[in-house]
């Protein structure tokens, strides 16, 4: 009996190290898989909005869904880093990709509707949002991060 619960307790032992050797190192592991993550949401949304574009100015209406979804997690990933510069520029950046995610929406419901000339002019809307984005620099401005 004693020697089962030797054995119980040095395998709880050995999983608990193990559990919190992982738990220690896991934020260093994330923070290099983050490095860059930036500017591959940046360089990610660059290319969904002229996906879209191509898209709609081909009339296949049906191209819009993939880049409309494919740019949901680099814009969330922007808004979460935006919240980290300081001043002005941050509350800019969010301001732009709420836009931006909101121009796509309607861009994706109108391709959905298979309404050329509303997804036409959603997509002067998502160009529109995606100029103000760029005009705030976030290449610049997540840089660092």
């Amino acid at each position: 009996m004693n020697t089962q619960f030797l054995k119980f307790r040095t395998k709880y032992l050995l999983g608990f190290i193990t559990a919190f050797s992982l738990g220690i190192g896991a934020p260093a592991l994330w923070a290099q898989e983050d490095k860059g993550g930036a500017a591959k949401a940046w360089a990610t949304i660059q290319q969904s909005v002229k996906e879209m574009g191509t898209a709609v100015q081909s009339k296949n209406l049906h191209g819009i869904h993939d880049p409309s979804m494919k740019i949901r997690a680099p814009i969330r990933a922007l808004k979460g880093h935006s919240s980290m510069l300081s001043g002005d520029k941050g509350q800019k950046i969010s301001a732009a990709l709420k836009q931006l995610d909101s121009s796509v929406t309607d861009l994706h419901s109108a391709a959905d509707e298979g309404d050329q000339a509303k997804s036409e002019a959603a997509l002067k809307s998502v160009e529109s949002a995606f100029d103000e984005l760029k005009a705030e620099d976030p290449e610049t401005a997540f840089k660092g991060m």
